[in-house]
């Protein structure tokens, strides 16, 4: 029996819970599988089975798991290619046949062994009952067929299949049994089982009792499952196709609602005329440029944080590289925790420079207490933005995305279970879109809109600003939009440094900021320091018959 992405981490975590993921240190299909056993007189098997793998990737060999079952042993297992012997070494129950080669390489391979106590005989038949793969079965077959040859011609025999190899079977003119079961997917078993005339296993004795009516009754059962199987399948289309369909409309079109009355609030924000000015001070500078701009803040950043703190008089620049603190008292407890790290982790207490900057992140065992400091500091800044709540809740909207992605993952096992692919995966795309609006559907205000436009603009017009245009800000003014342009726009702040840091010089004799360039390229240089630190095939347990099964894999 056949059986634009808003937050793609939460979506990941979905698709992770919906679909078993796999991953495997060489790329490679088994596009084609033969597998022959030949069944002789003293009821041992002599198997040869060849794999024909695609690489994509460099790789240095295949394996092949075999499971003995219950009362069997497996022997003088062998690989050639082209007649070629390969190396083969055992390995926690897998073989591993090394054949070493490049990407986009097709190579075939022949693997041999014998089945001791392969075959039972009974009063009326001798039967070989195996699985070849079972479910533990990591690598997935493009196209597998089984042969089960006896030892002469039968003319009585029977054959099943299960799990992956049923209803595959047919029975050649000379009696064997050949399994041809196309595709198989990983996690599957594949068992075959087939009956013979008795009397051409003659060296063996035979059991007590009979074969053929267990083999006939395991088929009626295998019927009937199926007989089911394709009722409950109908049921599944009839209840889960219009449901699928009709919720997903219903998803698609609220999204889309949403999306529009989102995107017109920001078009009527952005179609307002603009000339230049330095917004009002509603946030700290680090907090605009994590709204603004990006929440994953870069180690420029903390020179405009600096520089903010400069502004407020928390803290004094003595001279380029040399930096006093003046007052602890903050607005803000993202501020409390930049000044602990660098004037108690890193300085003294009462000053710090950028060469104690340097040194301080160079040595490796403080690497971690940086990074945790940072890592509060980023922290803080988030706080301090979500408190002015520039983004809209919409709670009863989000519930009800939120159901309807449980709605969609229901339906995705549902039909995933009567084998109905087309519509679970379209269930599973669909929980997907679902859970990630109600997740991250959170709207920015108008009052937002227009925090992001006015500052935006802010950087872009800096780009190609006159002085003189410059020369009429205020001195405050200028502290803000420099330490704006210096975390958003280095390359701007570093070109327009010497004409924006200069200005205040001209009038009384001091710059705001002594060489803001230099600043920025340690902190740069300790982000990209303290962050660097910071950051085959298996046997199976057998779930096959008689504890049997193996699969296969590439090294």
């Amino acid at each position: 029996m056949k059986s634009r992405i808003i937050f793609p981490f939460l979506l990941a975590f979905i698709l992770m819970l919906l679909i078993p993921a796999q991953v495997l240190a060489v790329d490679f299909e088994i596009t084609e599988v033969r597998i022959d056993a030949q069944l002789n007189e003293d009821g041992t098997a002599d198997v040869i089975e060849n794999f024909t793998y695609q690489f994509e990737d460099d790789f240095e060999g295949i394996t092949r798991g075999l499971i003995e079952k219950t009362g069997t042993t497996i022997k003088n297992f062998s690989a050639t290619e082209n007649d070629n012997p390969l190396k083969v070494e055992m390995e926690d129950g897998v073989y591993k046949i090394y054949r070493s080669g490049e990407d986009d390489e097709t190579i075939q391979v022949e693997l041999t062994y014998q089945i001791n106590g392969a075959v039972e005989k009974f009063e009326d038949g001798a039967q070989f009952y195996w699985s070849f793969i079972d479910e533990s079965n990591e690598s997935g077959y493009g196209d597998m067929t089984i042969s089960v040859i006896p030892p002469a011609e039968s003319n009585n025999t029977l054959a099943l299949g299960y799990d992956e190899a049923y209803n595959t079977e047919m029975i050649t003119n000379e009696g064997a049994a050949v399994y041809e079961m196309g595709q198989v997917p990983d996690g599957e078993n594949v068992t075959v089982r087939a009956i013979f005339n008795p009397e051409l296993f003659p060296a063996l004795t035979a059991q007590d009792g009979t074969i053929r009516d267990d083999l006939a009754t395991d088929r009626e059962e295998l019927e009937n499952e199926a007989a089911i199987f394709a009722q409950n399948q109908q049921t599944a289309k009839t209840i889960g196709i219009p449901a699928i369909a009709i919720a997903g409309a219903v998803l698609l079109a609220g999204i889309l609602f949403a999306w529009l009355r989102a995107a017109q609030r920001k078009r009527k924000i952005n179609n307002y005329p603009y000339e230049f000015f330095v917004p009002k001070e509603s946030m700290s500078i680090p907090a605009l440029l994590y709204f603004t701009n990006s929440a994953f803040l870069s180690p420029n950043a903390i020179s405009a944080a600096i520089m903010e703190l400069m502004r407020k008089g928390n803290v004094r620049q003595l001279s380029e590289n040399h930096f006093e603190l003046v007052d602890r008292n903050t607005d803000h407890a993202h501020e409390e925790t930049l000044i602990r790290l660098l004037f108690d982790q890193i300085g003294d207490g009462r000053e710090f420079t950028l060469e104690q900057v340097e040194e301080y992140t160079m040595n490796e065992d403080n690497h971690a207490a940086y990074n945790e400091a940072v890592a509060e500091w980023n922290k803080g800044i988030s706080a301090e933005v979500k408190a002015k709540n520039f983004r809209e809740k919409h709670p009863a909207l989000r519930w009800t995305a939120g159901a309807m992605s449980l709605l969609f993952i229901g339906l995705a096992i549902y039909t995933g279970i009567y084998e109905i692919f087309p519509w679970m995966a379209a269930s599973i795309v669909l929980a997907m879109l679902a859970f990630g609006f109600a997740i991250g559907y959170s709207p920015i205000t108008f009052e937002g809109h227009e925090v992001r436009r006015n500052w935006r603009k802010l950087k872009s017009a800096m780009q190609e600003l006159p002085a003189e245009q410059w020369n009429r800000l205020t001195k405050d003014e200028k502290q803000r939009a420099y330490a704006y342009l210096l975390g958003s726009d280095q390359k701007t702040a570093e070109r327009k440094a010497s004409v924006f840091t200069a200005a205040e010089s001209q009038v009384d004799g001091s710059s705001f900021v002594m060489n803001p360039v230099f600043m920025t390229a340690i902190f740069v240089s300790a982000g990209t320091t303290t962050s660097a630190s910071a950051s085959g095939g298996v046997a199976g347990s057998g779930a096959g018959v008689g504890g049997g099964g193996g699969g296969s894999g590439a090294f």
